[in-house]
């Protein structure tokens, strides 16, 4: 690849993107990769004391299914980014400490163990254990001590963010699409303005989307061509309403222009 795809949003295997990927390219690699936790059960919410609801799928779909584990992408992903590059990716809380030692055997340092606790997690319907409202992130460095991007004049911040799950008109056909405002605080503080943000499994597109709003230049890629669709038509909204001057004054307006591209 002679030239980096910067701003755009490419259909296909991020493993193979990655390995036409100069070196050293990226300044911030954030992604909510497959978890590989999917399963046929489902959570059935018919009746009882809570009344009728619509049941909960576990199944996320075949992109969930052990179709890539962390070793198969993560060491290629380390040599993508700058020598102040940061890696930021959620995994499933249960083996996120695997995540950790792959990083840390590839030469990167821990920063974070972060948790994005959700204000309206899934409800236990069955009474036997408490809701479960904290996904994990994990914050890593290729260097070591000081000189990596880190926005410390946004302040202090804690290593919990809490959101909302994504709803409304933010929400997309995606079982785990993350919010907006769960991505903003990663984006703004890990990484300056202009800096290059890399997503390799970007789904419908809310990390190259904040990253856009927040001045960043971006480089997503996404295997499935419904996602890989919606994701662009955000990307397109996003910057020819930058180029109106609209993004301010008009941000409710964004779902329906998405809507309109995919028609």
């Amino acid at each position: 690849m002679d030239e980096l795809p910067i701003n755009r949003i490419i259909l296909g295997d991020c493993r193979e993107v990655m390995r036409s990927l100069p070196k050293k390219c990226i300044d911030l690699l954030l992604t909510d990769p497959p978890y590989n936790i999917s399963n046929d059960a489902e959570i059935v919410r018919n009746g009882g004391k809570f009344g009728v609801a619509k049941s909960i799928s576990m199944n996320f779909g075949e992109w969930d299914r052990n179709v890539i584990m962390p070793n198969d992408w993560v060491p290629r992903a380390i040599e993508t980014l700058t020598e102040n590059g940061v890696f930021i990716s959620f995994y499933d809380k249960r083996h996120i400490s695997h995540l950790c030692d792959l990083l840390e055997e590839n030469g990167c340092f821990i920063r974070h163990i972060g948790t994005w606790h959700k204000l309206n997690p899934a409800p236990q319907a069955r009474k036997v254990k408490w809701q479960i409202a904290g996904e994990m992130f994990v914050i890593a460095t290729k260097n070591k001590g000081t000189g990596h991007h880190y926005n410390y004049k946004e302040g202090q911040h804690h290593d919990v963010i809490t959101t909302p799950i994504c709803q409304g008109n933010e929400r997309y056909d995606h079982p785990t699409q993350k919010p907006e405002a769960l991505i903003n605080p990663l984006i703004k503080w890990w990484s300056f303005e202009g800096d290059v943000v890399f997503d390799p499994f970007c789904g419908t597109g809310t990390i190259p989307a904040v990253a856009k709003k927040l001045g960043r230049r971006f480089i997503g890629v996404e295997n499935d061509e419904r996602y890989f669709s919606i994701a662009k038509a955000r990307v397109d909204v996003i910057q020819a309403m930058r180029l109106t001057s609209f993004l301010k004054e008009a941000p409710l307006d964004e779902a329906n222009l998405v809507q309109a591209r995919l028609r």
